[in-house]
């Protein structure tokens, strides 16, 4: 489940476009502890999706701490900020933990 809609001041729904050319680069969000860092892993178009948009999930890589909870968090995306709900799916066998976000 993700929160898909653009923040207030944000003109448009995020899509697939948004993140592919984006793997590797780090995410700075606010969280209760502070901010944190979150790179971009992978991006993986969803065809089946209903969403007008196009659908897709996208994989975080985090610090091994602090463990992030399921939530909302703002992610700075272009010139905006956008609202993604990300769940903690695992650890990373190099290292961190995993987190996905997925537009259905």
């Amino acid at each position: 489940m993700t929160f898909d809609a653009a923040s207030p001041g944000t003109s448009a729904p995020l899509t697939l476009a948004d993140f592919a050319d984006r793997i590797g680069e780090a995410f700075v969000i606010e969280t209760e502890v502070g901010a944190q860092q979150l790179a971009l892993a992978k991006v993986q178009e969803l065809p089946q999706a209903a969403r007008e948009e196009g659908g897709f999930r996208l994989e975080f890589l985090g610090p091994s701490e602090p463990r992030l909870p399921q939530a909302i968090y703002a992610f700075p995306v272009g010139d905006a900020m956008h609202d993604i709900f990300i769940v903690p799916i695992g650890f990373d066998p190099a290292g961190g933990i995993r987190y996905e976000a997925v537009f259905f």
